[in-house]
């Protein structure tokens, strides 16, 4: 009898010899010798280092508050407003140019009160439910501008804020800082703070 163990067509010599090699390979793989052992961490580090480096922030955040003036979306840096108040009583002020609404009582604070849809010809809805204060200043309160509305406060980066177009002329350009390509309208909050004809008293010295 020929002293190959066969069945059939089984060669059973290699059957036993593909399982003892397995038999190994899963001893190796639970207990790897050292040296095995600084192999795969040598090739875990090398994967690890092939991880892509994040990318790169795409510029430092500005955070504004946004409301409307008739049908536009206007912002300006949240670090120039002090809050954001309902718009109901208020107190014409006589002499005082035509931008100037009047005054409001702010917790016993005198507030003068500031319509920029006359500076950028936005049409006048006059004063609804909706009407807000945006109160501006840093150290303390200077002034407040009318809003039709106040739409809550979105971080923005510097590299959203694009030039004003040059078309854009009048009074009210001075007091931009910029727009988005949403067509959202950045207020230059140190222009508008820095204008001493916006503030109640300073007429005569600002010529108007």
């Amino acid at each position: 009898m020929n002293t190959k163990e066969r069945t059939g067509s089984i060669d059973w010599q290699t059957v036993r010899a593909h399982v003892k090699r397995a038999e190994i390979a899963l001893k190796e793989a639970l207990n790897p010798s050292p040296e095995r052992a600084k192999a795969i961490m040598d090739a875990r580090a090398r994967a690890l280092s092939q991880v892509p480096a994040p990318a790169r922030p795409p510029g430092v955040g500005v955070d504004v508050v946004l409301f409307g003036l008739g049908k536009e979306c206007y912002a300006i840096e949240a670090r120039f407003v002090r809050e954001v108040v309902r718009f109901s009583d208020y107190a014409p002020v006589p002499g005082t140019p035509e931008f100037i609404v009047g005054v409001t009582n702010l917790r016993g604070v005198s507030l003068a009160v500031v319509d920029l849809r006359r500076f950028f010809n936005v049409p006048q809805k006059g004063v609804t439910d909706l009407s807000r204060i945006i109160v501006l200043g840093t150290t303390q309160v200077e002034f407040g501008i009318l809003a039709d509305e106040a739409h809550g406060q979105i971080e923005l980066t510097v590299n959203d804020i694009l030039p004003v177009p040059d078309e854009v002329s009048g009074i009210g350009r001075a007091y931009l800082r910029g727009v988005t390509g949403e067509a959202l309208i950045i207020l230059d909050g140190a222009a508008l703070l820095g204008d001493q004809r916006l503030i109640i008293g300073n007429e005569k010295e600002s010529g108007i």
